[in-house]
């Protein structure tokens, strides 16, 4: 079989399914701010550090520039639909997580709160943050982790458990061996 070519600017594409996380951060004044990501990896065990792309318009970006702290929220299938409210385009201020009828609850190391419904939460201070084209990369210190009993077997992430959030594109969703369009 030979390779047919793709637009180049589409190359991410086929980078997917990737994992979605719910990034949580807070501004100065206080106000709280929810938002799925995908564009997201490790980058260092030692020390940990993990990272996310935004483009520098969303309330998510402006909030880490303001507090340099965020927590990556991991959520499960069972909090899909709610994952996608908190990805719709509220005016600043506006409580995602309230809106999605999600529990906020207190992080331990950082302001931002964590997410009760999600299986982990990933508390991080701002190590570095860089432009990349018409995103900027954040790497984020790991802090602290806290997850829910019986997500691991032996070691790892029981995605048979979990059922991890991974995305395609758009509204469509690979949940364990299923695609899944959000509002279905």
């Amino acid at each position: 079989m030979s390779f047919k070519e793709m637009d180049i600017e589409n190359a991410y594409r086929i980078l997917a399914p990737r994992p979605t996380i719910i990034v949580t951060t807070i501004n100065k004044n206080g106000e709280i701010n929810a938002a799925p990501f995908s564009f997201t990896m490790p980058v260092s065990m030692d020390p940990p550090l993990i990272s996310f792309a935004s483009v520098p318009s969303h309330h998510t970006y402006k909030n880490i520039m303001e507090t340099e702290e965020f927590v990556v929220n991991i959520p499960g299938a069972n909090i899909l639909e709610q994952l996608w409210i908190t990805g719709e385009k509220f005016p600043p201020g506006v409580n995602e997580i309230e809106k999605a009828n999600l529990t906020q609850t207190d992080s331990l190391k950082v302001t931002p709160p964590k997410i009760k419904e999600c299986v982990a939460a990933i508390e991080c201070k701002v190590h570095w943050i860089k432009k990349a084209g018409d995103h900027d990369i954040i790497v984020g210190e790991v802090l602290h982790v806290g997850i829910k009993d019986n997500i691991l077997k032996e070691g790892l992430l029981d995605v048979e458990k979990v059922k991890p959030v991974l995305h395609l594109g758009g509204v469509n969703f690979v949940i364990g061996d299923h695609l899944k369009k959000v509002g279905e």
